[in-house]
């Protein structure tokens, strides 16, 4: 994971189309919402820029599915309080937390 860095100047940091995780943060300490992009990590950062958040971390990776992975290992990690509950994505059809006894995931696959 690298970062943080200042959103505003995100096109100095992210400059290859990937999949990807990040990390957003209004100051720069604390993870505040965590995100994934399945092909363009830089785009889905894109879509930031006029938020409240100012910093972000980001990691590259090879596979939406691991772009999946990668989110929501981040999401138990840091609690990040923009998040809702977990939520599962079309990338993701057979992912499975690893946190025993998980709330959230466990409200996630009831609601289907």
């Amino acid at each position: 994971m690298a970062g943080p860095f200042s959103l505003r100047y995100l096109h100095l940091f992210v400059k290859e189309r990937s999949a990807g995780a990040f990390i957003l943060s209004r100051d720069g300490k604390s993870a505040d919402f965590v995100g994934k992009s399945a092909d363009d990590v830089a785009a889905a950062l894109g879509r930031f820029t006029r938020s409240p958040y100012r910093y972000f971390w980001f990691a590259y990776v090879s596979s939406p599915d691991e772009a999946t992975r990668l989110e929501q290992t981040w999401r138990h990690r840091y609690t990040p309080t923009d998040n809702g509950l977990a939520s599962r994505n079309s990338h993701a059809e057979h992912w499975q937390c690893t946190i025993a006894g998980c709330a959230a995931c466990a409200l996630t696959q009831t609601r289907r």
